[in-house]
């Protein structure tokens, strides 16, 4: 049956070269694993400088596994992935950091020992070109509560102040392109209203964001375009302008 399922789902092959030379990412017919557990099937994505990319699907549709398929953290990878012109489908998760991604999971990994400051000082400035990374000073600019809380320890934070931390420790090394899973979950609203600014002025200074939301209302004002996935499959694609028309697809599809 899983078989069955798979050649089912299967995307047809990609018909040559296609992405846009601004793209900073082009995914095209993604395999991905977690040991004999096919999870991803042809994903293709695509994302340029400045925009906000979002990917929508329940839990399961594989979404995250597509950021840590990016990353080179799922078992096995077959396809393509090239993040600033460079192919990355063997490189090990360290050489595609050192391309200039970021990665927040949803764990969001703070280091509870540290201090806010210690954390955002840890990380080490990515060796690639154009890698200026946000300074102390910027960031605190960006994230008042990191501020009035920069020696606090880790987990003295709120769960909010984490996330933002999470977020504020990637743009410390360089990072242009930025993928963000789940960032909105389990936060008071105004503390949501305060990522999707961060967003806005991210993108505003050309950072690329490759978004996982479960959260509609947060995700669809900010992103250009929109991946919709089911079964470890791109099922819908379409640009914000074209958000209204899909309104009925997106209830069908994610109960919105």
């Amino acid at each position: 049956m899983d078989r069955l399922n798979t050649e089912r789902l299967k995307s047809p092959a990609p018909s040559g070269n296609q992405e846009a030379p601004a793209d900073v990412l082009s995914i095209k017919g993604l395999h991905a694993w977690y040991g004999e557990s096919h999870i991803l099937h042809g994903v293709e994505v695509r994302a340029a400088r400045g925009e906000v990319v979002t990917l929508l699907g329940r839990n399961g549709s594989g979404r995250s596994t597509t950021l840590k398929s990016i990353m080179g953290l799922t078992d096995a990878r077959r396809g393509s992935i090239c993040v600033n012109g460079r192919e990355t489908i063997g490189m090990p998760p360290q050489g595609v950091a050192r391309l200039g991604v970021g990665y927040c999971p949803e764990e969001r990994g703070i280091f509870a020992g540290l201090s806010c400051e210690e954390n955002l000082l840890l990380p080490p400035r990515l060796p690639v070109s154009n890698a200026t990374g946000m300074s102390l000073e910027e960031i605190y600019e960006i994230f008042p509560n990191l501020a009035e809380r920069r020696a606090s320890q880790g987990t003295r934070l709120s769960g909010g102040e984490q996330q933002m931390l999470a977020i504020a420790r990637i743009l410390r090394t360089g990072a242009n392109l930025l993928l963000l899973d789940e960032i909105s979950e389990g936060l008071a609203p105004v503390i949501v209203q305060t990522l999707a600014r961060v967003i806005r002025l991210l993108k505003s200074r050309g950072f690329t964001v490759l978004l996982v939301e479960q959260n509609f209302r947060f995700a669809a004002p900010l992103a250009d375009r929109f991946y919709v996935m089911e079964h470890g499959q791109i099922v819908e694609t379409f640009d914000a302008s074209l958000l209204a028309a899909k309104t009925g697809v997106l209830q069908e599809l994610l109960n919105v």
